[in-house]
């Protein structure tokens, strides 16, 4: 198994029980906003207001997603410097250039291809991207998670 298979699982764990917790939360804000008078449609739209993109805004899910994006991008310097040491990441194969442009990717080579999965893979592309098809359920839940919580500190390290 892979290390970014393995990563994957392991997100897929912990973002199953973020998302718990954030579906509870967002019932419970549909729950206040009733209580305090407001008939379901109204209710919905005071929340969605408040957070337009959903029960996936909420803190822990993108805890789990940062820590992940980390994790992947951690394998990422690993797999660049094991090809750095390699010193053949500037030869193209024939191959290659002949596979140039072609997406003809059928649904057995795409799952095979997280079993197999060696890197260097964005981390946006493996937790969020390789989702569909897959866990279909944390799929659709993460399909409103727009944004990348991660950036750049002065040494040009993810953080």
């Amino acid at each position: 198994m892979s290390d970014y298979k393995e990563l994957f699982d392991d997100y897929v764990v912990e973002l199953r029980q973020a998302r718990a917790l954030a579906l509870a939360w967002w019932q419970a804000l549909l729950l206040g906003e009733t209580q305090a008078g407001a008939d379901a449609e109204a209710a919905q739209d005071a929340v969605d207001r408040r957070w337009p993109l959903g029960p996936v805004s909420h803190p822990f899910v993108i805890e789990v997603f940062r820590k992940y994006a980390l994790a992947c991008q951690q394998l990422n310097d690993a797999a660049e410097e094991f090809e750095d040491d390699d010193g053949d990441e500037d030869d193209l194969d024939e191959s290659d250039e002949a596979d140039w442009g072609s997406e003809d990717v059928d649904d057995e080579d795409e799952q095979a291809d997280l079993e197999t999965l060696e890197g260097p893979v964005e981390p946006r592309e493996l937790l969020i991207e390789m989702l569909p098809n897959r866990v279909e359920d944390l799929a659709e839940f993460m399909a409103d998670f727009v944004f990348t919580p991660l950036g750049l500190d002065k040494k040009e390290r993810w953080i």
